[in-house]
């Protein structure tokens, strides 16, 4: 998929991606947990009464973008408002 993915966001380190969310309002639960089988760390974040889970494991991991997009819905969140070059949008 190159730096770019189908959704256009583009690839997000898992750690830029839970700072922004803080800063836009969503609490993070520190209870992780593995998804069964995959052995991914999700973590449950929380906004303004919605919540979704994320696989948010190591600060570097790469987050498949269709998973940042989907987690911006649920939690009422503007994509176009992530971090990088405007043009991910």
């Amino acid at each position: 998929m190159g730096a770019t993915g189908i959704s256009g966001i583009g690839a997000m380190e898992s750690g830029t991606f839970r700072k922004w969310l803080v800063g836009h309002g969503c609490r993070i639960d520190h209870s992780e947990h593995h998804q069964r089988h995959k052995g991914q760390v999700v973590v449950t974040v929380h906004r303004e009464g919605r919540k979704t889970e994320v696989p948010l494991g190591g600060s570097r991991q790469i987050i498949d973008d269709r998973v940042v997009r989907r987690a911006c819905e649920d939690l009422g969140l503007d994509p176009a408002q992530l971090p990088g070059p405007k043009s991910r949008v």
